[in-house]
């Protein structure tokens, strides 16, 4: 059944403080009055990318509407409510990096206070066991462990949870530190293959490769759908931008009350209407202009169209516009990180029954299974836990339905770890995968994705232009969403000067 379109406006902001829920009061402005409604520029999502863009074109002095799919402004940004989980945990973007220099002066643009970001599924070595192959191993313990198939070499000494990362980095990455656009161009295009061919030797098998390289995959399914050249970007951008051990920084922020609250104050801070809960179903380009059609039958008309929705929701809109084959090509194709979460509360403290260490990194069901300590007054309490589920293993619980999902991953507990049973209460889940504004947690790129359109996707279709996180180049996560939006602003206004 159609949903109606809102007017997000600046009540979302509650006696002068922002909301503490994850859903945004929409204020009961009631159906636009017109079937059709006319802007300079329309912008279709409501996540950091199209709010950063619609307040760029504002201070332009431009018209715009944003349309958004949910009764939520934030995209990808999103944390749970606390009335569902004990600390609102984020269900989405985490971090706010120290050069997130775009994100941090939004905030203090809006009045959003940061504060130092919450642990969600890092953990120190002496908190963190593995669950793997049936066997119980400590970080320290892994170097030696017969399932440890690398026999020399730096990444030997490397605990288990961290090779991913470490691949990424060291002498063998090609790109020049600091250059964050190089990943693009034909000088490295050769890495465009997936890490399983790059790290691939006969002393290692395909059991091994999978544990090591593909299991809690940070992108992508697992270690044959991650194209290493993606990763090499990645670590570039790590180690050139952050500091501290390992290239996290220790500096890194949040908003406080949840990170969702940065996207609603942008929000409400714009005089451009944002109308939630009517999804655009079409979007047709003429020479002209762009129309686009919502759910309900709505009919919106623009002189530019910014379109900042994920390509693997995008694909299942019908497009009507100017639009090279490779560029459809990457709306149809480009891989979004399957995420799979489910949160739980302790009733009681198995850790402190079994001994064992209180965070779990398995190669089953419950994934990174991480307590949560999101209590300011009480920061060595556990509020909650969460299975924190990437790649494949989240792609078999998406399967299940999420009630099935959470109790597979409670039996799975148990049996490793049999002083969880009846030791944890389920609270909510929930599947970037399964959103269909989403299709996935994040963009990644597979194996000869970037060699073959990364270049091409984020080119005009017209009056047509794209934006969002899966565009940046510079940048990931929600300074990459912030770059996407000013990048092309400077677009559309260049063609309206023009």
């Amino acid at each position: 059944m159609p949903v109606s379109a809102h007017h997000i406006t600046r009540r979302a902001v509650l006696g002068g403080g922002l909301a503490t829920t994850s859903t945004l009061l929409l204020a009961g402005c009631g159906n636009p009055s017109r079937s059709e409604i006319r802007t300079q520029v329309l912008v279709l999502g409501a996540g950091l990318s199209g709010l950063h863009a619609a307040y760029l074109l504002e201070q332009a002095g431009y018209e715009t509407v944003i349309l958004e799919a949910t009764d939520e402004v934030g995209g990808r940004v999103r944390t749970v409510s606390k009335d569902l989980v004990p600390g609102h945990p984020e269900l989405g973007a985490s971090g706010i990096g120290a050069h997130y220099s775009r994100l941090i002066e939004a905030a203090s643009r809006v009045g959003v206070e940061l504060v130092p970001e919450r642990k969600r599924t890092e953990s120190e070595p002496d908190d963190l066991a593995y669950y793997v192959r049936d066997a119980i191993i400590r970080p320290q313990e892994w170097s030696g462990h017969r399932l440890n198939a690398l026999t020399e070499g730096p990444l030997k000494e490397v605990p288990l949870h961290l090779l991913q990362f470490m691949i990424y980095g060291g002498a063998q990455n090609p790109l020049p530190r600091g250059d964050f656009t190089a990943w693009q161009t034909g000088n490295y295009l050769a890495q465009d293959i997936s890490v399983y061919d790059r790290m691939k030797t006969p002393a290692l098998s395909d059991d091994f490769m999978r544990l090591a390289f593909g299991t809690n995959a940070s992108y992508g399914a697992d270690e044959r759908d991650l194209s290493m050249l993606m990763g090499y970007q990645s670590r570039n951008l790590i180690d050139s931008l952050y500091s501290g051990p390992g290239g996290f920084t220790p500096d890194a922020r949040a908003a406080k009350g949840g990170n969702q609250r940065l996207p609603e104050a942008m929000a409400a801070a714009l005089t451009s209407p944002v109308l939630g809960g009517d999804p655009v179903v079409a979007i047709d380009v003429t020479d002209s202009g762009v129309a686009t059609v919502t759910q309900s039958g709505k009919t919106y008309q623009a002189q530019y169209c910014i379109c900042t929705i994920p390509f693997a929701a995008l694909r299942k809109i019908n497009i009507r516009a100017p639009m090279p084959k490779l560029q459809r090509e990457a709306i149809n194709q480009l891989g979004y990180t399957p995420v799979f979460q489910a949160h739980y509360a302790p009733t009681k403290a198995f850790w402190e029954d079994d001994g064992l260490p209180v965070n779990m990194w398995t190669d089953g069901e419950p994934g990174r299974f991480m307590a949560q300590r999101n209590d300011p007054a009480a920061p060595d309490q556990v509020t909650s836990y969460v299975a924190f589920v990437n790649g494949y293993q989240a792609i078999a619980l998406d399967a299940l339905g999420p009630e099935e999902a959470s109790r597979k991953v409670l039996g799975r507990l148990a049996k490793l770890r049999p002083a969880t049973r009846g030791a944890l209460k389920p609270l909510t889940t929930w599947s970037w995968s399964a959103s269909p504004y989403a299709g996935g947690a994040y963009a990644y790129w597979k194996p000869g994705q970037i060699s073959s359109f990364s270049n091409e996707m984020r080119a005009p279709a017209g009056r047509l232009y794209f934006a969002g996180e899966h565009t940046a180049v510079q940048n990931r996560g929600m300074e990459g969403a912030m770059e996407s939006g000013e990048r092309v602003v400077f677009e559309v206004l260049e063609k309206i000067i023009a």
